[in-house]
């Protein structure tokens, strides 16, 4: 069997020394295994800009080496995600390594469990394994959060996550479900409700943080800008707005933070989370952790999936994340089916322009977002039973199809919308 060991540890560490005893006993039962230690290699942010899907189908358009990890990944038999839990969450290194698995499947959707996930591109991916470093805070929700949030990451490369466990486990424990097969393991819930955020004084400055990789052109900006111009439309009170893109920033905007009354971060969900870039600046975080006086906080979580239910997974760690920082948590705006406000016009973007103002208004007026409005933006939250036939009827019409089809056809390489780079035949 070939296992692929992805280590996330940011510095050499009793970690990794885990990891040596974890592959020294997996090879000495005759498996073979490849161990990429990520902070040697060269990996670049994922920039949002879907190149992999439209102009070099199954391959980043930026030479990195995570194409190494992409190609280890797809010829392994066993992938095993690793890494220390970095307020509350693996590490950013992986997840930058994670957000550049995008070209292994496409972006085109199928129906799995009555939801819209993406269609695979190779015809066999590994099995999964979730290996997390506990923080002194570490609690069995944190471990529930980020298990349920790889496991539909592993949905969507159409495989599963075989187990989450910790270093406190012994690494023959590791070993034998990564040999003998999966561990009794419940992977996720399948219905999940919005969270509720608390109430405060209103007030009277709003600092939001655009985590979109994408800077000033992406879809959470825009919605962001509109949630902070309904808050500014009550007398006294104004917003800045601050893009998480420009990481040279990141001790000033850590500062901005601090100095903050209310903050709202906002970003795209990226593998069932968040974009690596807004991971390093929740770690960027860290010294401020139990501060008093840190300022409340909500959050606006955007996808393209067509229902609103992908962004309550990683909702709860930014629920979690709020309580860790000591701040009061005030919501989070969800919205599915976003990756066109960029696209349209703004009449025909009214509706939702119009609730992400009257719930920044709302906040200025009451100190709290109202619930209907939450609902009125995320949409649909999950397509009923009776409909799940029509839809997977649907998604495999023209129609569903036609964005991406046509940025294909633009950069002529439609005929190559299937290729497998990373086959061996």
């Amino acid at each position: 069997m070939n296992i692929t060991i992805l280590n996330g540890s940011a510095e050499l560490s009793a970690f990794d020394a885990y990891l040596v005893e974890l592959r020294n006993l997996i090879e000495s039962n005759g498996h073979s295994v490849t161990q990429l230690d990520l902070r040697d290699l060269d990996l670049r942010y994922c920039t949002g800009c879907f190149g992999c899907w439209v102009k070099t189908p199954g391959e980043c358009l930026f030479a990195d080496e995570t194409l190494e990890v992409r190609r280890a990944v797809i010829h392994s038999d066993f992938t095993l995600w690793a890494a220390p839990l970095r307020m509350g969450f693996p590490g950013a290194l992986l997840k930058r390594a994670m957000d550049k698995f995008l070209p292994l499947i496409h972006p085109y959707f199928e129906v799995v469990h009555g939801e819209a996930h993406h269609r695979k591109r190779y015809a066999r991916y590994p099995r999964l394994g979730l290996l997390v470093g506990p923080e002194p805070d570490t609690d069995a929700a944190d471990l529930e959060i980020v298990a349920a949030l790889f496991s539909r990451t592993a949905v969507n490369f159409k495989t599963r996550l075989e187990f989450a466990l910790t270093t406190a486990s012994p690494a023959a424990e590791l070993g034998e479900a990564i040999m003998d097969g999966p561990l009794s393991f419940t992977a996720f819930e399948r219905q999940m409700e919005p969270t509720s955020g608390v109430r405060i004084s209103p007030p009277g400055q709003l600092t939001l943080f655009n985590g979109s990789p994408r800077g000033s052109k992406g879809n959470t900006p825009i919605m962001l800008t509109q949630f902070g111009e309904g808050f500014a439309s009550l007398p006294g009170c104004a917003y800045d707005l601050q893009h998480i893109k420009r990481i040279k920033d990141q001790d000033e905007q850590r500062q901005l933070f601090a100095e903050a009354q209310v903050v709202w971060l906002g970003f795209p969900l990226y593998t069932d989370a968040m974009p690596a870039l807004v991971k390093t600046f929740i770690e960027a975080l860290e010294p401020l952790r139990g501060r008093a006086n840190n300022p409340a906080i909500g959050f606006l979580v955007q996808s393209g999936f067509p229902e609103a239910l992908h962004s309550r997974y990683i909702e709860r760690y930014l629920q979690k994340l709020a309580a860790r920082l000591g701040s009061p948590y005030l919501g989070t705006i969800v919205k599915g089916n976003g990756e066109g406000v960029r696209l349209i016009s703004d009449k025909a973007n009214g509706k939702l322009f119009g609730a992400l103002q009257a719930l920044g208004a709302g906040l200025a007026g009451s100190g709290q977002l109202d619930a209907a409005l939450l609902r009125r933006v995320a949409g649909i939250e999950r397509y009923p039973a009776i409909l799940g036939p029509l839809f997977k009827l649907f998604v495999h019409t023209p129609l569903a199809s036609w964005y991406w089809d046509s940025q294909l056809k633009e950069n002529g390489v439609y005929d190559q919308r299937f290729v497998r780079p990373y086959s061996d035949g």
